[in-house]
């Protein structure tokens, strides 16, 4: 079973999925990407140029477009331009391609091939209805939307892109859940070897142990993750109790941030700068909490999952996209408005004051990410892949394995 997929760039957390795939022996699996930016050197947000510093291509087969070391992983419809996806598509005559996003021209071109080669077409995308788009925009989305997935599957990621899907057209038996994930079982191990160090990586930041547990945020210093709020209302909770705040990332806000701490005169906030993935475990094992406090366009934010596997408490604001799947509130963590720092600070102030509910929260995101896993999600791959073709090519492809 011939199956395609038309990715972005490689990234670290879908590698995994994607090794899955091509150890299926009832695949033949090609990742097709329209940029390089990860494994070449690319800013994304971060403020500066970025490898990653993990492997993200071993163990399956992929290819890139010709341009892809000149395209972005992201931009505008126009940003990700390649017209070798046409050809690409058209000669490997996929009988199921998979595309990962929606809007630019790589993907039309892509489509239009597929359609022409008569294979089934199936699109995954991480876009919810929690955030306002201008009108025009919304407009020209009513027109095309609807005509574009006409007749594909959607490889929906939790209930809130799930909805997106179905405001758009697609019907509950052309959707399959694919689940956004990360590779637990890396960060649990990462961790639980960290955890004897846990005092030198506080030292390292700045932090003297025994001084009040650590909050940590993980993420671009980016105006929609709204640092700016999680800093006050941290400042309200540090006012009444000794605690920190570590904010692990890089990206443009970083000396606006810096600023607005200095000029409050706020105590324990430590930034650490970018860390890449061969190190990031290091923020969750010195945390004792987890937020973040996106105020937009926070479609998922992968970094709750990685938090819940590493065993933390969560706090995050409703448009998070993972936070109706991943935090009950009040059980596991707390979901807050964004902006609003008077619940933020309740929500820290209550996980601060209490390591007997934060031991509670702790095991209970353990076991709710248990369900979030990169087998999960290979498994509504192939699902998806078999109601595309119908029951009897699946088969087929199931036969020749037996």
């Amino acid at each position: 079973m011939r199956l395609g997929l038309l990715a972005g760039s490689p990234m670290y957390y879908q590698a995994p999925l994607y090794r899955l795939l091509a150890e299926d022996p009832r695949l033949d699996f090609t990742a097709l990407f329209a940029s390089s930016g990860g494994v070449t050197a690319h800013d994304h947000g971060f403020g500066q140029s970025v490898v990653w510093d993990v492997d993200v291509l071993s163990g399956y087969r992929s290819e890139f477009l010709a341009r892809a070391d000149k395209n972005p992983i992201d931009g505008p419809p126009w940003a990700l331009r390649g017209r070798d996806a046409y050809t690409k598509v058209r000669a490997r005559r996929f009988e199921v391609l998979w595309l990962h996003g929606y809007v630019h021209l790589t993907h039309a071109l892509a489509a239009v091939a597929q359609r022409r080669n008569h294979g089934r077409l199936m699109y995954r995308e991480e876009q919810t209805l929690l955030h306002e788009r201008g009108r025009a925009r919304g407009r020209l989305k009513e027109l095309l939307i609807p005509r574009l997935f006409a007749s594909t599957y959607a490889l929906y990621i939790g209930t809130e892109n799930r909805r997106w899907f179905e405001r758009w057209g697609v019907p509950a038996e052309r959707q399959v859940f694919v689940p956004y994930v990360v590779d637990n079982n890396r960060i649990r191990r990462q961790v639980d070897e960290l955890r004897p160090a846990r005092e030198h990586l506080l030292a390292k930041i700045g932090i003297k142990p025994g001084t009040g547990p650590v909050i940590v945020c993980v993420g671009r210093l980016v105006p929609k993750k709204d640092h700016a709020t999680l800093i006050r209302a941290f400042a309200a909770v540090r006012a009444t109790q000794a605690c920190h705040l570590v904010l692990t990332g890089s990206g443009p806000l970083e000396e606006e941030l810096r600023s607005l701490v200095e000029q409050q005169r706020i105590p324990d906030v430590h930034f650490t700068g970018f860390v890449n993935q061969s190190e990031i475990a290091e923020a969750y094992v010195v945390a004792d909490v987890f937020a973040l406090a996106s105020k937009e366009h926070e479609t998922w934010g992968l970094v709750v999952n990685e938090a819940m596997a590493a065993g933390l408490p969560v706090v995050v604001t409703r448009t998070v996209g993972s936070s109706t799947d991943l935090v009950d509130d009040g059980m596991n963590g707390y979901v807050v408005e964004p902006g609003d720092i008077a619940a933020l600070t309740r929500a820290l102030g209550l996980l601060v004051a209490d390591p007997d509910l934060r031991a509670m929260f702790s095991a209970r995101s353990r076991v709710k990410i248990e369900a979030w896993t990169p087998r999960h999600a290979a498994d509504g791959v192939l699902e998806a892949v078999a109601d595309a073709v119908g029951p009897e090519r699946w088969a087929r492809a199931s036969e020749r394995v037996s």
